[in-house]
């Protein structure tokens, strides 16, 4: 498991790095050192089962990085902190990422979605970044007594980079379990990326994204999906809403209801 630096302060709700350029200086800094690193993009619906779920509470506080994933979190930072950090969703972290691996000429593996979808990510990762090489995937259908044999395979290539898309907290807690035997530098809790990267479905359009509006062209273009997660959300902004003094606001994360 690895842990985050002995000095490191839990604050609202627990983003580290706050700006893309923090996030990519830390990515760089890992695939040079391949010392491990855990990245989580916190979303909302993360930020609620931490408050409840005291072991996925502790991948978080461990993750050596974790950025906001959205506007939600963004926001919900803000107003807890004052400082509003900036978004970094999974889906471009990921593709600079795979950018960076393609620049140094590195490694990477993908674990995650059905066969379909990893088999086409790998397909277009392969035409589109050239100069990295795609070490191998797998989907993320696997049996507890395959994931040893899977993560022996990882270790064997060295992977600077695994993305693992596997839906949360599912994804973070076998980064988290297997982040030193998996022997790459830097491991990325990624969702549905995959289902994007392959084309399987459409990112939202630029005006979307620039105006911090991709949850309603989600919710237009998946319905019944994306209105499922209304009741999560507004969980958590009932919670931020009702987080009460500053020392509560830098330790409710991590005391939780014990």
């Amino acid at each position: 498991m690895d842990q985050a630096p002995p000095d490191r302060q839990i604050r609202g709700l627990g983003v580290t790095h706050t700006s893309w350029q923090m996030a990519k200086d830390a990515l760089r800094t890992h695939f040079a050192s391949f010392v491990p690193a855990q990245v989580v993009t916190l979303t909302p619906e993360m930020c609620v089962r931490a408050q409840k779920d005291r072991e996925f509470r502790s991948v978080l506080e461990t993750a050596r990085i974790v950025v906001s994933d959205g506007v939600g979190v963004s926001w919900g930072e803000g107003h807890l902190t004052g400082t509003k950090p900036e978004k970094v969703p999974g889906i471009d972290l990921s593709r600079w990422a795979l950018e960076e691996v393609d620049r140094i000429a590195g490694r990477v593996w993908l674990i995650g979605s059905k066969q379909h979808v990893i088999e086409k990510t790998a397909e277009r990762i392969g035409l589109d970044y050239p100069r990295l090489t795609l070490s191998g995937y797998h989907d993320g259908y696997f049996s507890e007594d395959h994931e040893p044999e899977l993560v022996k395979s990882v270790a064997e290539t060295n992977p600077h980079l695994v993305l693992v898309g596997m839906g949360s907290p599912k994804q973070e807690f076998f980064i988290e379990k297997n982040l030193n035997d998996l022997k790459c530098a830097v491991a990325i809790g990624v969702g549905g990326t995959f289902d994007v990267l392959s084309g399987s479905i459409r990112r939202a359009p630029d005006f979307f994204r620039a105006t911090g509006t991709e949850w309603l062209y989600r919710i237009v273009t998946q319905p019944g999906e994306r209105l499922g997660r209304l009741p999560e959300l507004m969980r958590f902004v009932f919670m931020v809403l009702n987080w009460n003094t500053e020392s509560d606001q830098m330790s409710k994360l991590t005391k939780g209801s014990e």
